[in-house]
């Protein structure tokens, strides 16, 4: 019995053979299924920073591994009140990975804070496979990213305006505000002032540097004003220009703001000397006030005596 039951083992496994052959020369299954994504480059996480001009470019791919092509139709949804140039719908051939090209846009970058981040997404819905079978109710796909706020640089400055004339050898002042009208907190770097008049001296601007000034904010510094006694009578324009920090940060150099000022100077001719007569001036009034009046006309001497001759011969005729 041992013998024989042996025997009937080795037949059963011997008539299995050939099977187990069989089975292992078919050809793999194909997995059947599409996917969707964003594309980043060397496999990076879907961040993409938007443009000043609230611009960002992107891609999003669709991986079609069924045995016959898709078609899709393709939503997005945009934060930041944003808007998308890109393709309504697509369609991918069979076993093929196919990107597409779409544009983020209409962002007002300045209305959100610096470096504020939200996600978008791309959906795709299958509609059709080989462009002649419709699909109802198709299956639905998201592609993810986010996009990030960049910062927005706007500090302005503006300088006043003086009262009036300044006498030569005397000091005065201007006021400067800076205000921060971007979207992050932000500082002066560098601030620059010149003048047309070389014997003009301005102090104080560089207080204005390294003061932190938050969104919507302003920083105000008082400008000193010096001249020298030998000031010529002359009119002095005042320039100041400022650096932001958040533009050297992001490696610009150019300038932030700048403002004018122009300051008029009056020369010290001194004053009268004690001896000298001012009595009477060209306009023909006194010292006092009081107006001479010059408005007669001169009598020839002569007119009399012709006036009596006449008088003498009327009595003669009479």
């Amino acid at each position: 019995m041992n013998v024989r039951a042996k025997l009937l083992t080795l037949l059963l496994v011997l008539a299995m053979l050939p099977f187990s052959v069989t089975a292992q020369d078919d050809p793999p299954d194909i997995p059947a299924g599409w996917e969707i994504g964003i594309d980043t480059p060397q496999d990076t996480e879907p961040i993409f920073d938007i443009g000043l001009d609230g611009e960002v470019s992107v891609k999003f791919w669709i991986d079609n591994q069924n045995m016959v092509s898709i078609n899709l139709d393709i939503e997005f949804d945009i934060p930041f009140d944003g808007s998308v140039n890109g393709p309504e719908t697509v369609e991918v051939s069979a076993q093929t990975n196919k990107s597409f090209d779409f544009t983020i846009n209409q962002i007002d970058v300045a209305a959100f804070a610096a470096s504020q981040s939200d996600r978008f997404i791309v959906t795709g819905t299958v509609t059709a496979y080989s462009s002649v079978i419709p699909v109802l109710n198709g299956d639905s796909k998201d592609g993810e990213g986010n996009i990030t706020i960049p910062m927005v640089v706007d500090l302005t400055i503006d300088l006043s305006e003086s009262n009036g004339p300044l006498n030569a050898g005397t000091t005065s002042s201007l006021e400067v505000i800076v205000s921060n009208q971007g979207n992050a907190v932000d500082s002066v770097y560098k601030v620059t002032v010149t003048d047309s008049c070389p014997l003009l001296e301005v102090g104080g601007a560089e207080e204005l540097e390294s003061i932190a000034i938050e969104m919507g904010d302003n920083l105000t510094q008082i400008l000193n004003i010096s001249t020298s006694d030998s000031h010529p009578t002359k009119n002095c324009v005042i320039e100041i220009s400022i650096q932001s920090r958040g533009d050297v940060d992001a490696g610009r150099s150019q300038t932030a703001d700048s403002d004018e000022s122009t300051l008029s100077i009056v020369e010290d001719r001194g004053g009268n000397s004690e001896g000298g007569d001012t009595s009477d001036n060209n306009d023909g009034t006194s010292n006092d006030g009081d107006v001479v009046s010059q408005n007669w006309t001169p009598i020839w001497p002569g007119a009399a005596i012709f006036a009596l001759s006449i008088g003498a011969l009327t009595r003669r005729k009479k």
